[in-house]
């Protein structure tokens, strides 16, 4: 089977882990970049990597790469490509666009001038004029332009891959999927063992990690993806394949457990549990993460947590460092040689608490979240 040249983009931080997920699910050499990673394979990796990876955002036919000087370099290399046989001559497309960096243009202009190329190249090649359709296309085609790097695809996904479908509780706080994943595949999380969230919130850390050891694929239930509006992707074939993905699902109940200090969040993390399929999965218990005499009595070997950071969710009548501090304090004295992966964006007042509780710190990396600097730290308690 021909293979071709792919992208998929992940969250600035964790393009190693996602590397490692690709490479694991569909064996290929795979190369990491700022918010996306680079391989080459064939079309089912489409469909394979659209309903089991976890920490993928889109996935990208990888259309050009290559450096450019101006916008006449820009018009030049997406003029230069051949979209007949992915396009059909009834359908429309539109161009989105992103630009991180300095120049003298913006990035609506690059989807205007990567627009009129890809008409210009489409009527030249099958004498009709491609339709525009900026609300909902047919075929939508992304552009990166980063310093002096044109990077162009087209989005096989559609709607991010982070949009697992179980939240039908938003918690005010709440972590992305594909994010608790990372932290999950970085703590070392297979599955076996004890694991807890200890402020588990709208429960996507627990839901992820019963995902994770149970096998079951995050987008098992998604069917609107862009490539099906392509010729070259066969739906048949998607379904047979995504049928394989599935087979592969678990029946072994894993021990992974929330804990959270409100009722009403609690409520909504079990919701969210029930619509994605393993509320039998997760033992929930109310309980404060910074008392120890609340967590189960269980020994836990993973900690896997997104506390607040004086964000958006700020402990009343407690500083945060302090927060954090009685928290560690709690966690040493319920654990054993544990391992604990937490997220913050408050980095200088969590090493200050670590130092307080002299917990170990085997790494930590910078990951951004939204708008937000993040540092996730994997700790030994």
């Amino acid at each position: 089977m021909k293979k071709l040249d792919f992208f998929a983009t992940t969250m600035t931080g964790i393009e190693d882990i996602a590397a490692h997920e690709v490479k694991e699910l569909l064996g290929c050499k795979v190369t990491p970049d700022i918010g996306k990673v680079f391989y080459k394979s064939s079309l089912d990796s489409v469909y394979i990597l659209n309903v089991a990876a976890r920490t993928l955002n889109k996935v990208m036919l990888n259309l050009c790469r290559s450096r450019f000087r101006d916008l006449d370099d820009i018009y030049r290399l997406s003029r230069g490509i051949d979209y007949s046989w992915l396009i059909d001559p009834d359908q429309s497309f539109a161009v989105r666009s992103e630009r991180v960096g300095s120049h003298d243009f913006t990035s609506i202009d690059v989807s205007r001038v990567v627009g009129q190329a890809v008409i210009d190249s489409y009527l030249e090649t099958s004498r009709v004029r491609l339709k525009v359709n900026l609300d909902s296309p047919d075929v939508e085609i992304y552009c990166l332009v980063r310093g002096d790097e044109f990077l162009m695809g087209v989005n096989l996904t559609g709607e991010s891959l982070h949009k697992r479908g179980y939240r039908i509780y938003e918690h005010p706080a709440a972590i992305k999927p594909t994010l608790a994943a990372a932290m999950l595949f970085l703590s070392g999380w297979k599955g076996r063992g004890r694991l807890i969230d200890p402020m588990c919130g709208g429960a996507t850390i627990p839901i992820e990690a019963a995902y994770i050891a149970r096998n079951i694929a995050p987008n098992k239930s998604r069917r609107n993806y862009n490539f099906l509006k392509l010729k070259i992707f066969s739906c048949s074939e998607f379904m047979r394949s995504r049928e394989q993905i599935l087979k592969k699902e678990e029946t072994r109940k894993p021990e992974v457990y929330g804990m959270e200090k409100y009722r009403f969040h609690l409520e909504g993390g079990m919701r969210n549990a029930e619509e994605a399929g393993v509320s039998g999965d997760i033992r929930f218990k109310l309980g404060d993460a910074t008392v120890a005499s609340d967590y189960p009595e269980e020994c836990f070997d993973f900690f896997v947590v997104n506390p607040p950071y004086g964000i958006r969710m700020t402990p009343k009548r407690i500083k945060l460092e302090r927060l954090y501090e009685l928290f560690l304090s709690a966690v040493k004295e319920v654990s054993d040689n544990s391992i604990l992966v937490l997220i913050t964006a408050a980095k200088r007042k969590f090493r200050k608490a670590l130092e307080k509780v002299d917990l170990e710190v085997l790494s930590y990396r910078e990951v951004l979240y939204g708008h937000l600097n993040t540092t996730i730290f994997k700790c030994r308690t």
